[in-house]
């Protein structure tokens, strides 16, 4: 070897470990940032929880003070103060939204401020009302030995060291509650984000497969054909947002025939099936492509039809392809946010319908990024949580097809 071919192959070695240093900093920074920000607050909440805060007014009928008095659980922090007359504790904290306020750390079963109805004008009026470990206390009203309304909380600027005590001393009834739920969860979002996958794949798969496989065995191998197949790789390449605005303008005058009206998840649906569909044609195909030749001429020496042998033995056997094609169509759901900002909506919903709209988790990124004071926290908290999905769906993937090939071999 010449010394310029010694220098040539170490410069493009070197250019090669750079670049692939560069890819894998890239990669471990964003993990980093995401890790960092969101993972103090990945808790049962946030998963679960609604993203809006729900404020909770709550009255009492003649709820006296409680003959009992409860014991605090020796698991209580030395910053959470207890009331042992009424059976709960509070801390004084910074939420999400970095504000000061005091929430329930303990809640004891016989807690008489369990027996609150709700007073607020509403559906819920009259309905029992929520006094639970997780909950803010704005203020608390109750009733002193001389008959006045005394008023105690954060409301008042007061400490839980302050107003605890003085509750727990001069408290002869219980009057009026204030309270709230705290908001910030992603519940709403993962269920929308679900439905949205379990629709898209009920209208694309079939008919991202069927055009596969007659793209493979049925289609002429013409100037059309070739025509079609490079309309749908045209396809693949066209930003998501015109498929947003294809989907707003073609797609709903169509399901409003059957009376659904504005954004919803089922046109968000119908938005991401026509997306997929060249995703799912191409890997289908590709996949119906690697099956060995050898196969179909078996079973055609064997008697059975090109039917036959198209649908049970050369597409069994391209599964494992046909599989990586739905988990990269789910994978594009999951991330996709432009193609759903027209047709789902932009607006958070805690209670998702499938007629109505609602935001995937991707979208909820994009509203949280999007205002005066973007939330990282949340948004990151988030990305851990797609970025978990998308494991969750390879590892699925992987174990089926390795059970696929295992029951093959068998």
């Amino acid at each position: 070897m010449t010394r310029i071919r010694k220098i040539k192959d170490t410069v493009m070695q070197s250019l090669t470990w750079l670049a692939s240093g560069i890819s894998a900093w890239v990669l471990v920074a964003i993990l980093v940032f995401i890790f960092s920000n969101g993972w103090k607050l990945l808790d049962r909440t946030v998963l679960l929880g609604d993203y809006h805060a729900r404020n909770i007014v709550s009255g009492f009928d003649d709820i006296q003070t409680a003959d009992v008095v409860f014991t605090p659980p020796a698991s209580l922090g030395d910053d959470e103060v207890a009331s042992t007359r009424y059976g709960f504790a509070v801390r004084d904290e910074i939420d999400k939204e970095k504000n000061h306020v005091h929430t329930i750390t303990w809640v004891d079963d016989r807690s008489p401020l369990r027996n609150g109805t709700i007073t607020t004008a509403g559906p819920t009026q009259g309905h029992k009302a929520p006094f639970d470990a997780g909950m803010n206390i704005n203020k608390l009203v109750f009733i002193d030995a001389s008959g006045e309304e005394v008023y105690v909380g954060r409301f008042k600027q007061q400490t839980p060291q302050e107003w605890i005590p003085l509750l727990d001393s001069e408290a002869k009834q219980i009057a009026e509650f204030h309270g709230k739920v705290p908001g910030g969860g992603m519940r709403g979002s993962l269920i929308a984000t679900l439905m949205l996958i379990g629709l898209s794949l009920f209208f694309s798969v079939p008919i991202g497969i069927f055009a596969a496989i007659y793209l493979y065995a049925i289609a002429k191998q013409n100037r059309l054909t070739t025509f079609v197949r490079s309309s749908i790789e045209l396809l693949a390449g066209v930003p998501s947002i015109i498929f947003s605005m294809m989907g707003i303008t073609l797609i709903f005058p169509i399901i409003r025939l059957f009376g659904l009206s504005g954004q919803s998840i089922i046109l968000g649906s119908l938005t991401m099936a026509v997306l997929l569909l060249p995703v799912l044609i191409r890997q289908t195909e590709e996949a119906l492509r690697s099956v060995p030749p050898s196969y179909a001429q078996a079973s055609l020496a064997l008697g059975a039809t090109q039917t036959e042998t198209l649908f049970r033995v050369v597409l069994p056997a391209a599964r494992n392809g046909i599989f990586s094609a739905c988990l990269l169509a789910v994978s594009r759901i999951i991330g996709e946010s432009a193609a759903l900002i027209f047709t789902m909506g932009t607006a958070i919903q805690d209670s998702p319908a499938v007629t109505s709209g609602a935001t995937s988790l991707a979208v909820q990124i994009y509203v949280l990024m999007g205002g005066e004071n973007p939330n990282f926290e949340l948004a990151s908290a988030i990305s851990i949580v797609i970025l978990i999905l998308v494991l969750a769906l390879n590892l699925t993937v992987k174990v089926v097809s390795a059970l696929s090939d295992k029951k093959g071999k068998a």
